[in-house]
């Protein structure tokens, strides 16, 4: 499914189980959530008689990140990931095992430097991956006994058809959008832009001379066109979002989809063999 959204540039920077039977639980943030939504609290708001004295601006304190500074965890929704210097290495499907060696903060959450586990027991990485995006498990993973890994990971992976199926449905509606396709157009250049202009950048890094020169005034160019595309990709996403907000979707749609249902079933029987592993 397309997701529109208002583009904001942010470069990722320099973001026990013993035996079997033991009852896993996963990191909490608070109020008893499980998944590693790391969010900044923010200050709070003073509301003053237009002829009082103005606030004094404060700072917002800094967001903290609760879990362990090393550890493993399974990704919990489709998600971006990224190499070390921030460029965006496409997307992670539900159920994607990782460990990560590593926290740090980015622009707006933190980032996990990870390694992925692209087939049964072989690894890649480090790349950076949203917190927010994963579910971190206490205990060393190695010790995890490999049935109940086998059905932690089928559990996600259900959840992301789910998800997978929701979109097709939703997408159908949305379509009659009429702001749908032009969305779409310069939300894709937009991207297409940020990869050229990173490509051009790393090229500009090697070149000396004339040759390096004549590459930076291209990349100042795109970065120029690259204004107009963004400011044109967030006038269509706030129109795509404006008619989203006045025509919602019929809840029925998805509580009479045969497919969902199937799912839905599927989804239980295999949280029930995970009841210990505290798995919304």
């Amino acid at each position: 499914m397309i997701r529109i959204h208002l583009i904001v540039v942010a470069s990722i920077g320099c973001l026990s189980i013993v035996q079997a039977e033991t009852k896993l639980t996963p990191l909490k943030t608070g109020g008893g959530r499980s998944l590693e939504s790391i969010k900044a609290k923010k200050a709070p708001q003073v509301s003053l008689p237009s002829w009082g004295p103005s606030p004094k601006e404060e700072t917002p304190p800094a967001p903290v990140f609760s879990g362990s500074k090393s550890g493993w965890g399974i990704v919990n929704e489709v998600c971006a990931y990224y190499s070390l210097e921030g460029h965006n290495m496409g997307k992670l499907p539900v159920g994607t095992m990782l460990t990560y060696s590593g926290v740090k903060q980015s622009t707006k959450s933190f980032v996990l430097i990870s390694k992925i586990q692209r087939q049964e027991k072989t690894w890649e990485g480090p790349f950076l991956i949203e917190a927010s995006d994963v579910v971190i498990y206490r205990g060393e993973l190695e010790k995890m006994p490999d049935k109940l890994m086998g059905d932690l990971k089928a559990y996600y992976v259900i959840k992301g058809q789910i998800a997978d199926r929701k979109d097709q449905i939703e997408e159908k509606t949305l379509s009659l959008n009429p702001h749908f396709d032009t969305a779409k157009l310069w939300q894709q250049r937009y991207a297409e832009s940020i990869e050229k202009a990173g490509k051009m950048e790393e090229k500009a890094n090697v070149l000396t001379g004339s040759a390096k020169s004549n590459m930076l005034d291209a990349l100042r160019s795109l970065k120029y066109e690259q204004t107009r595309i963004k400011t044109q990709a967030d006038n269509e996403a706030m129109n795509y979002k404006a008619w989203k907000d006045q025509h919602p979707i019929n809840p029925a749609l998805f509580n009479n989809d045969a497919e969902l249902k199937v799912l839905q079933t599927q989804l239980k029987e295999a949280k029930a063999k995970i009841k210990d592993m505290g798995v919304e």
